[in-house]
């Protein structure tokens, strides 16, 4: 299981997931780089980290493998940002919540 509501990501511990990220105003171009970070709270030790540098029809995709949800079970922080090639930096999604589930089977 891999959810996102109103930014909230839950997963099942092990899962895996895919974010599809598309901006509003500028569409993905080579030399923009996206970053998803996620962390046990502000200022703690990165657990998972993406850099994503190659877009498909101004998208990101960010995959998250079994290795990178194979988390202790609880609750953890997230954000997305994009700098952009022209220099700009946004933060599109903000500290957000990044839910470790557990699971029944274990196969």
């Amino acid at each position: 299981m891999f959810t996102i509501e109103n930014n909230r990501i839950r997963v099942i511990q092990g899962d895996t997931g895919i974010i599809e990220l598309e901006l509003d105003n500028h569409s993905l171009i080579e030399g923009d780089v996206v970053y998803f970070t996620v962390k046990e709270d502000y200022g703690t030790e990165v657990l998972i980290f993406k850099e994503i540098t190659e877009f498909e029809n101004g998208k990101a995709k960010i995959v998250l493998t079994s290795e990178d949800t194979s988390l202790k079970q609880g609750t953890y922080k997230y954000d997305i940002q994009c700098n952009l090639a022209d220099g700009r930096v946004d933060t599109v999604i903000s500290p957000s919540i990044f839910q470790v589930l557990g699971g029944i089977t274990d196969v």
